[in-house]
């Protein structure tokens, strides 16, 4: 069995961190699917999905060594190109997964405590972002 579901989040402003890991487990319930997987791929050029703790300090602190990798204030080539002025978000994607695979047993999603499905926006926009969830699997 193969399920598909195009889920809509909107990340904010600034560096932003989306906890989505209800919306996926819903999702992931009302496919039947017993035994099998799930990926999820976030859908944009600047963001990226990440297993991890939604909490205040990890995310202060991830932003913080992303800066340091990737500074928004830094001197890209591809802001030679004069259309956008975002190197720093490409970058950051470059070095994060933009997909994950998670075991599904007994019906649920195989995470750990405190593990989290994260969506990692380094340049939000108001638009709407998508990320792609396919659940693979049988029935029991």
């Amino acid at each position: 069995m193969l399920k598909t579901k195009l889920l809509e989040v909107f990340p904010g402003e600034g560096f932003a961190v989306q906890n989505i890991t209800r919306s996926v487990m819903g999702f992931v319930s009302s496919t039947g699917v017993n035994q099998g997987q799930l990926i999820a791929f976030f859908k944009h050029t600047t963001g990226s999905i990440i297993i991890g703790e939604h909490e205040a300090g990890i995310i202060a602190d991830l932003h913080q060594a992303l800066e340091m990798i990737s500074p928004e204030n830094g001197d890209y080539l591809h802001h030679l190109r004069e259309v956008d002025f975002n190197g720093w978000a490409h970058i950051r994607t470059a070095i994060m997964p933009t997909s994950v695979i998670i075991p599904i047993s007994d019906g649920k999603l195989v995470l750990g405590t405190h593990q989290e499905i994260l969506v990692v926006d380094s340049q939000p926009e108001e638009l709407p972002r998508y990320v792609f969830l396919q659940v693979q699997g049988v029935e029991e």
